[in-house]
């Protein structure tokens, strides 16, 4: 199996997990332009692409979700509560900066979907969002996650996190640059609040429970403006170091088009 990432951050996600001959893309908060130029760059082009997965409706996970469907056959799966028809019959949105999503496909928790010689399991997270969702992806015994915008674990990400080969999770923000940044009170609360974004000590506690020595891990959705890569990578190493674990394979992906790629 591979996951690298064709775009990490605020400004754009998209991750793609490859395994034998097939690939899925989990988010589309990228242009076509862009998403086509970072496969090409990493070997890949879009007839490789057979779903499209979203974890949840803000608009830099699936703004570029119709353009998708525009000019691709691909399926589009995500949950109900994200898709624009949910939007249509029950009216308003859910959360900050949030759109109804075009899906051609519903996935629930607990339903494993199958796509070529990939099953992809979702599984419920706390976000600002209508039901947003982590994705576990699966390969025989390998399994990979696609962990973003969460403001707080639960049991079953856990448990899900336990049985990874390699693992992409957010670390979306230092508190103390968070505190001391420009962003406003409110938008400062929604981050670290229990349905906005994790901080660095917070997935590093949640690896120390989960990884062992030879997990690789791709910290993802860094801030720009409150994170930077060496800070994060420097607290999870050392939250890892104080429970006894020593790993040299975490990496922090940089906002677009991040060579780095996990082959397990």
């Amino acid at each position: 199996m591979i996951i690298t990432s064709l775009a990490s951050g605020s400004s754009g996600n998209s991750t793609l997990v490859c395994s034998g001959s097939t690939c899925v893309l989990v988010d589309m908060g990228l242009s076509i332009r862009r998403m086509q130029a970072s496969l090409m760059s990493k070997g890949y082009d879009q007839s490789k692409i057979s779903a499209l997965f979203i974890t949840h409706g803000h608009t830099d996970h699936a703004s570029g979700v119709h353009s998708f469907r525009k000019n691709f056959s691909i399926p589009v799966y995500g949950t109900y509560e994200t898709s624009d028809i949910y939007v249509e019959q029950r009216g308003g949105y859910g959360g900050y900066q949030e759109m109804g999503v075009e899906l051609d496909n519903f996935i629930k928790e607990g339903e494993d979907i199958q796509v070529g010689d990939l099953t992809i399991e979702a599984v419920r997270i706390s976000h600002d969002a209508r039901h947003p969702v982590a994705y576990f992806i699966h390969n025989g015994n390998r399994s990979v996650s696609v962990i973003t915008d969460l403001g707080e674990s639960n049991p079953l990400l856990e448990k899900r996190l336990e049985e990874c080969n390699a693992i992409l999770i957010e670390a979306n923000h230092d508190p103390l640059m968070l505190q001391k940044g420009p962003y406003p009170e409110m938008l400062k609360k929604r981050i670290s609040g229990a349905r906005g974004h994790l901080s660095n000590q917070q997935t590093a506690k949640i690896l120390r429970r989960a990884v062992g020595e030879e997990t690789p891990v791709l910290l993802a959705h860094l801030s720009k403006i409150n994170n930077t890569p060496q800070l994060a990578i420097q607290s999870v190493h050392g939250a890892l170091r104080e429970s006894g674990v020593r790993t040299e394979k975490i990496r922090a992906l940089a906002p677009y088009n991040d060579p780095t790629e996990i082959r397990i």
